[in-house]
């Protein structure tokens, strides 16, 4: 549902009409719910998964009425892939309006006790988590124009440590730190940088119900959040409304890191 039309700078009814966005991770999860969002508000989406089958099958789930979802595989791991999706969103429309970070190793393939990480599994954490946006958004700024935006999905792990999560926390607050770094850096060209960092978010729909878990219970306003949270703060950093914002992050974990 789109909220009510609005003029001089503000929301309208698809305050992205005419956008082209880039989201990574799209498939699932925080990512299916960005991209649903984008295409809801007008952006032409391109949804990078590591399969195009995968991509394909998303992107036909994810369609609907006035929504452009064009679907690229990608193994963003690499530095050829991530010029691989650079260069097919270009041949899509020739720019990119808006890039979201949000592919990422998490779970069982990023946790180790410190002592016990191997390299394998560190590279694996790093290069997805940390030089993939970095690469992306290096590769894909000649062809972003003023007033575009970079959004990097981090996470709560940015800023709180989590059991045998060692490269993942580096990782997300190196992300941040990148965040603040490209904000600065790109002022000057026109271009924003912000991240978004999710907390607890019921990624499967056959996941545990709202306020069923220790999450919910740790935080203020007692439930999991669901991928369209972070997909609703996602759109509207990428919106006019948030043109004054770069180099900083909006928190969306219901107040789990406020105590």
């Amino acid at each position: 549902m789109t909220g009510p039309e609005r003029s001089g700078g503000r929301l309208t009814a698809r305050p992205l009409a005419e956008k082209v966005a880039v989201v990574t991770g799209g498939a699932t999860g925080i990512g299916a719910g960005i991209v649903q969002r984008l295409a809801d508000d007008g952006a032409e989406v391109v949804l990078c998964a590591l399969s195009a089958a995968e991509g394909e099958a998303a992107a036909a789930r994810l369609a609907g009425p006035g929504r452009t979802i064009v679907a690229v595989a990608a193994d963003l791991a690499t530095a050829a892939g991530c010029r691989a999706l650079v260069d097919a969103a270009v041949r899509h429309r020739g720019r990119v309006d808006i890039l979201v970070n949000n592919a990422g190793v998490t779970g069982p393939a990023a946790a180790a006790p410190f002592g016990e990480y191997d390299d394998a599994r560190l590279d694996a954490v790093i290069d997805v988590n940390l030089k993939a946006p970095f690469r992306l958004a290096r590769d894909t700024l000649p062809y972003m124009p003023p007033g575009s935006v970079i959004v990097n999905v981090t996470s709560v792990a940015a800023y709180a440590a989590q059991a045998d999560a060692s490269a993942y926390v580096a990782a997300k607050a190196g992300l941040a730190g990148l965040t603040r770094a490209l904000g600065f850096e790109l002022a000057g060209r026109g271009v924003r940088a912000v991240h978004v960092a999710p907390g607890d978010i019921r990624v499967r729909p056959d996941g545990p119900a709202p306020g069923d878990g220790p999450f919910d219970r740790a935080t203020p306003l007692g439930r999991r959040g669901e991928p369209g949270d972070v997909a609703a703060a996602v759109a509207w950093l990428c919106t006019p409304e948030a043109s004054f914002v770069t180099g900083t992050g909006l928190v969306v974990d219901g107040g789990w890191t406020s105590y």
